[in-house]
C-alpha cells in the first residue's frame, strides 16, 4: 500500500535538515506520538528512533498491546539550492511490516516542502491487505505530526 505525505515548514533546506537531525526536535516529536519508550541515534545525515506505542485497537489483537517501531531516515548531501534526497524505513521489530520509500527536501512552499513516499507492507498471509489498511492511517499519522513539531521548533528560533 503506497503511502505518501507533504510537509510544507516556514524556513530554508539548511534549518529544516538541521531540525530534522537534531535530537532535541526528535526527542519532542516521539513525546507527542504518546510513546511509552523511546531510544534516538544521530549520526550526522542518519537519524534512528525505535519506540513504543500503545497499540491502535484495530492491530492490538495481532500485535498485543504495545507496538515497537523503528524509524530510519538517511539524507543525502545537499544540492546547491539546499534540496536534499534521502531514504525512509520503518520496520515493526519481530513481525513482517516494513515501510521502505523515500524522502525528499526542497525549497517551495512557506519555505521547504519535505516530502515522503514509500511502499507500507504487511506480509502475513490471509490477513496482510487488511491490516494494512488498518494500520496505514496510523503511519501516515505519524509521519504527518512533524508538520506541527516542526512549525512549533522554527517558531522558537525565530
Amino acid at each position: 500500500m503506497q503511502i505518501s505525505s507533504r510537509l510544507d515548514f516556514e524556513a530554508d533546506p539548511k534549518t529544516v535538515y538541521e531540525m530534522m537531525t537534531d535530537k532535541g526536535w526528535l526527542t519532542e516529536l516521539v513525546s507527542r506520538t504518546g510513546a511509552t519508550s523511546h531510544t534516538i541515534d544521530v549520526a550526522g545525515p542518519t537519524t534512528r528512533i525505535d519506540m513504543a506505542l500503545p497499540a491502535p485497537s484495530e492491530v492490538s489483537k495481532f500485535v498485543g498491546s504495545v507496538l515497537n517501531l523503528q524509524q530510519v531516515v538517511e539524507w543525502g548531501p545537499a544540492a546547491a539550492d539546499g534540496s536534499r534526497e534521502g531514504t525512509l524505513s520503518i520496520t515493526v521489530p519481530g513481525l513482517p511490516v516494513t515501510m521502505d520509500g523515500r524522502a525528499q527536501m526542497r525549497p517551495g512552499g512557506r519555505g521547504t516542502v519535505v516530502d515522503y513516499s514509500g511502499d507500507f507492507q504487511v506480509r502475513i498471509p490471509v490477513m496482510g491487505k487488511k491490516i494494512e489498511q488498518q494500520a496505514s492511517p496510523y503511519v501516515k499519522q505519524a509521519i504527518d505530526a512533524q508538520q506541527e513539531a516542526g512549525d512549533d521548533w522554527i517558531a522558537t528560533r525565530g
